[in-house]
């Protein structure tokens, strides 16, 4: 078993044992990655690993909320028209490469 599958089933099974995920905002402002056009969020399985993320921003301001699995599901976030979310990074770590899924999948993979 290679170490992106692990990978992927840790992080399944955590953000669905919690029935959440973390996600960093400041105030009202969500933090995600642009690249072309598109947008990636990042979301954590523990406070404690989004802390880490974000005390290596440039930005500052950023802490970790738990978002709910109903709502993060849902309209609030990886259904909303407004966030245009296509890709969510699983628990990235500043200078590696972090596990991508694209909404659908994780949606599918959640659900079970």
């Amino acid at each position: 078993m290679n170490v992106e599958i692990i990978g992927d089933r840790d992080f399944i099974h955590s953000a669905q044992e919690q029935g959440g995920v973390w996600v960093l905002l400041a105030g009202q402002v969500i933090y995600v990655l642009e690249a072309e056009g598109d947008r990636a969020l990042p979301v954590w399985t523990s406070a404690e690993k989004a802390t880490d993320f974000a005390q290596r921003l440039s930005q500052s301001g950023f802490s970790p909320v738990f978002v709910p699995m109903s709502n993060f599901l849902g309209a609030g976030w990886l259904r909303s028209p407004s966030l245009q979310i296509v890709d969510v990074l699983a628990s990235p770590r500043h200078g590696q490469e972090s596990l991508t899924y694209t909404v659908d999948d994780l949606r599918a993979k959640l659900k079970t």
